[in-house]
């Protein structure tokens, strides 16, 4: 991690060197026994930041040392001219020999190394440690429920939060002979029992850090000195912000009940007030209800009369048009027995149709009656071009026939035969020449002139020679 990244990041969350230098003045009581004891003082501080304790210790006649990694708190530590170098926690405790110093320390340097390598760490300072001597580890505390679930992770470099009874335990383990845990940097007004506790109190309320002040073996009237900082409670711990919360409500609950009691005392006179009226009331209701009942009797008397007399009415419609829909139910089955036996016979000509057209003679006959169809097609047709076409085409087929005798002899005979033919082909005759037969003229020259009806442009050339003959004559 960039150091200068985190150096910023502690100047801005760790507190001033005023703050801090207070908050640590809280450890002087557990290190004053000691000067009665020994005449050098020399106390290690295992990452000393910005050397706050370092300057502590000195004020107060201590022999202290640090170190540190970080190169830009050790620069600020040069500056005030305090005892500090560059080395690890761990390396500097091994580079000691036994029994060299009276306090080991080290603040929140805890919760950012491994626990294999905290655990090494503790027993080194039991090595250095001289009888009686002290470890101070200061660590977040985790009972806070703040701090476990939300600012203790806020450092990067922490590892994972460390419960107090985890640390004062592997302090025990290691060999020290006693451990005390000390809560620290809660609010002053809930050191008050008396302090009004919401939830937020209890949730955030808890002391945010914590130390383990363990003491190292020592002949029992040596340690006897020590007995009151160490019997002395330190701190708010979770579990009392709780009780003191449910002492609290329960306080508050019984005010309550005493309240109501007085409520429900005077909500039962009130309530014999609100029985009396209700029986008022009722009463009068009763009274109301009486009349009305009596005025509903007789006004359902008129109007079952009134209803008897249009339901009469009303069934003898009923009666006619039931009457009726029976009439018109007969008159609808037998229209539908009609047409069932029109639809049966429908359906028996259709396969007579059916089996006609599959029969041979109706494949055989199929040229004829093609033939036939061709044939009268021209006679049912509307179109006034096709009678015309078809009219003229008679015309020529008479000219062509009367000279060839051989041939109109059987046809006329065939055409007597068939007197509806005959009266088609002269229909259309007369619709093509739109003329009247003309009478029989006879020609001095040549005998009996043929006048049978021409098409227009034989008419024109007829004209045509008249006129030519009869200028030929004069």
């Amino acid at each position: 991690m960039d150091d200068r990244f985190y150096r910023a990041f502690e100047d801005r969350y760790r507190g001033s060197r005023e703050l801090i230098s207070q908050r640590l003045e809280i450890y002087l009581p557990f290190l004053f026994p000691l000067k009665a004891i020994y005449q050098d003082l020399p106390v290690l501080d295992l990452g000393c930041g910005r050397g706050e304790w370092l300057e502590l210790l000195g004020r107060e006649g201590y022999a202290p040392s640090g170190v540190d990694l970080d190169d830009g708190m050790l620069e600020a530590c040069g500056v005030l001219g305090l005892p500090a170098r560059k080395d690890d926690a761990l390396g500097a405790l091994r580079s000691l020999p036994d029994n060299s110093l009276i306090a080991v320390t080290g603040f929140h340097i805890a919760e950012h190394i491994p626990f294999p390598v905290l655990q090494e760490l503790v027993a080194e300072a039991l090595r250095v440690l001289r009888p009686a001597g002290l470890l101070i580890l200061e660590t977040p505390n985790a009972e806070s429920v703040v701090v476990g679930t939300n600012s203790f992770y806020l450092d990067p470099t922490h590892e994972r939060p460390l419960p107090n009874l985890l640390l004062s335990f592997l302090t025990e383990h290691t060999g020290f002979t006693r451990s005390k845990i000390v809560r620290l940097q809660e609010s002053p007004e809930l050191r008050d029992e008396n302090s009004p506790l919401g939830v937020w109190e209890v949730l955030s309320g808890t002391s945010p850090d914590y130390a383990v002040v363990a003491q190292k073996q020592a002949q029992p009237e040596l340690l006897a000195s020590f007995n009151s900082v160490f019997d002395e409670a330190y701190g708010v711990p979770l579990d009392q912000l709780a009780v003191r919360y449910d002492q609290a409500l329960e306080r508050r609950f019984s005010g309550l009940e005493g309240d109501m009691a007085i409520s429900l005392a005077d909500n039962r006179s009130m309530m014999d007030s609100y029985v009396n009226a209700m029986e008022t009331v009722k009463s009068l209701q009763a009274e109301q209800l009486r009349l009305m009942q009596e005025r509903c009797a007789d006004s359902i008397a008129k109007a079952s009369a009134d209803a008897s007399s249009k339901v009469r009415d009303a069934n003898a419609k009923v009666s006619e048009a039931i009457a009726r829909a029976n009439a018109l139910q007969v008159e609808l089955n037998s229209s539908l027995s009609n047409a069932h036996n029109w639809y049966v016979r429908a359906t028996g000509y259709e396969e007579q149709l059916i089996a006609i057209r599959k029969s041979t003679s109706w494949r055989i006959t199929a040229p004829l009656r093609f033939l036939v169809r061709a044939l009268l097609w021209p006679f049912r047709s509307t179109r006034s071009t096709s009678r015309q076409f078809l009219g003229e085409g008679v015309v020529h087929a008479q000219l062509w026939l009367a000279r060839r005798p051989a041939i109109q002899r059987p046809l006329m005979s065939v055409l007597k035969r068939t007197p509806w033919l005959t009266a088609k082909l002269r229909t259309l005759y007369r619709s093509s020449v739109n003329l009247d037969p003309a009478p029989v003229e006879s020609d001095p020259l040549h005998g009996v002139i043929d006048h049978a009806p021409l098409t227009q442009r034989g008419r024109a050339i007829e004209a045509a020679l008249r006129d030519a003959m009869t200028k030929g004559r004069n």
